[in-house]
């Protein structure tokens, strides 16, 4: 991966595909026997990541929890 991603490519997910884009760099990374620390560009669009994850996690409403009801 030779690119930034930067808060704009980022408007618009939600938090699943965030944590999938998470998950696919840091696994890409590993697969090519990298760390993070050696790929500044690579840290930069995580930290762009996880601040979107921040964002997204906060503004979404917390579901209620409803009890579950008899089966039959």
């Amino acid at each position: 991966m030779t690119f930034v991603i930067t808060p704009a490519d980022l408007n618009g997910l939600t938090e699943q595909q965030l944590r999938g884009m998470r998950a696919a760099i840091i696994n890409d990374l590993a697969a090519r026997g990298l760390r993070l620390e050696d790929c500044p560009h690579i840290a930069i669009s995580i930290r762009f990541i996880d601040e979107a994850l921040a964002r997204v996690v906060a503004v979404a409403p917390a579901r209620p929890v409803r009890p579950k009801p008899p089966g039959f």
